[in-house]
């Protein structure tokens, strides 16, 4: 596997649009998650994954609100981790780290049965820590819509680079 090129480039622009939440770094990885020791957000770069589209319905369901773009949300969603992560005891948040476990291991039972798998999806995204940052990121998407744009233009940018840069068309 040839190595990526530009990356450096996409996490500090990825990076510096969450800065202002007090996010000090982005990394690429394979799924989007807050990393709570130094304040990082990890995120990936495919389309039209599963997860995402029951992550889309069910903030339509619960929150009644239509995610208009996927990538940024659940980057929002993140950083609501990060700004609501006080307001959690230690009692929720181990409640919630349990639970998390788990809900991977019978992820991994049932591998093949959707049905199955998005009853468990679902249950991750009610997990008292879960609801707090998704209601967090459906609040600022609502109150700064033209801020959310400008950040995913921000990022799409990046992305026709970084794709340019490692010959991958976009």
């Amino acid at each position: 596997m040839a190595k990526l090129k530009g990356y450096k480039k996409l996490n500090s622009t990825i990076a510096a649009q969450f800065a202002p939440f007090g996010i000090t770094g982005a990394i690429l990885g394979t799924e989007y998650s807050y990393v709570l020791n130094d304040a990082h957000i990890t995120y990936k770069i495919t389309e039209g994954d599963i997860e995402d589209l029951w992550m889309a319905e069910f903030v339509a369901e619960r929150f009644g609100y239509k995610v208009k773009n996927i990538f940024i949300f659940s980057l929002l969603h993140e950083v609501g981790h990060h700004l609501a992560n006080d307001e959690i005891v230690d009692a929720i948040a181990d409640f919630c780290d349990n639970e998390k476990i788990r809900i991977g291991e019978e992820m991994e039972e049932n591998a093949g049965d959707m049905d199955i798998q998005k009853k468990l999806e679902w249950q991750y995204f009610n997990l008292p820590d879960e609801i707090m940052a998704t209601q967090w990121a459906v609040n600022y998407a609502k109150a700064h819509p033209r801020k959310v744009k400008k950040m995913w233009k921000e990022c799409e940018k990046a992305f026709h680079e970084f794709y340019k840069i490692n010959n991958v068309r976009d």
